[in-house]
C-alpha cells in the first residue's frame, strides 16, 4: 500500500495553499471587522461627521424629534398654526383728550440804536420773555417797532429759553440795526397752563 504523502508538496502545490489561506483570511478578517447591528453610537461618531448631505431624505421624523427641542425659528414662515385668540385686558385709564387751556401772549421789548444808516456797523441787542409760573412755551415770534420796506432791521435770531429740566419756558431774540434811527424789538411768547 502506497503511503499518503509520501513524496513532497511541489513548489507551485505550496504557493497556491498559501493563496488560499491569504484569501480566506481576507474573508474572515471582512467578516469580523464588519460592524453589528445599533452598534454605532454617539461616542464612535467624530463632531460634525454628520451633515444635512448625508441624511437620507425623510430620515428625521416626528419619533427622532426630542419633545420640546425645537425652536419658533426652526420653522419656516406660516408653517406653525396660531394660537387661541387670548382673553380680552383689564380696561386702561382714560387718556388725556390733548386739549390745552387758553394760550397767552408774553412780551417783552428792547430798543436797539440805529447808529449811522447803511454803514454795515451793525447795533444788536437781545430780548428775553419767559412764561408766568406753571405755564409752558409752545411758540414764539419777533417784531420790529417800524415797519418801513427800506430798513435795515434784521432779526439775528429767535431761540427757546430753558430751565433746569430742560422744558421750554420762554423764548429769545436778538435783532440787528443798521437803519440810523432807533427801533424797538419785541418778542411775543405763546404760553398755556400746563
Amino acid at each position: 500500500m502506497r503511503t499518503l504523502f509520501a513524496r513532497r508538496p511541489s513548489p507551485a502545490m505550496v504557493v497556491a495553499c498559501f493563496a488560499l489561506l491569504v484569501a480566506l483570511s481576507g474573508t474572515s478578517i471582512a467578516a469580523v471587522s464588519a460592524l453589528a447591528p445599533n452598534s454605532v453610537g454617539t461616542a464612535q461618531l467624530r463632531a460634525s461627521a454628520v451633515t444635512n448631505a448625508k441624511l437620507a431624505s425623510g430620515a428625521v421624523t416626528t419619533a427622532k424629534v426630542r419633545n420640546s427641542s425645537l425652536l419658533r425659528v426652526d420653522f419656516a414662515p406660516n408653517q406653525l398654526p396660531t394660537g387661541p385668540t387670548g382673553p380680552t385686558g383689564a380696561q386702561g385709564p382714560k387718556g388725556d383728550p390733548g386739549v390745552i387751556g387758553a394760550i397767552a401772549v408774553r412780551t417783552a421789548s428792547t430798543v436797539v440804536p440805529g447808529g449811522i444808516a447803511h454803514n454795515g456797523q451793525w447795533n444788536t441787542r437781545a430780548v428775553q420773555k419767559t412764561c408766568d409760573p406753571g405755564e409752558k412755551a409752545i411758540s414764539a415770534g419777533a417784531s420790529w417797532s417800524d415797519d418801513v420796506d427800506d430798513l435795515e432791521l434784521p432779526l439775528v435770531w429767535l431761540k427757546p429759553v430753558l430751565d433746569a429740566s430742560s422744558n421750554v419756558v420762554g423764548f429769545s431774540a436778538k435783532g440787528g440795526n443798521d437803519s440810523g434811527n432807533s427801533s424797538t424789538l419785541t418778542v411775543q411768547v405763546l404760553c398755556y397752563k400746563a
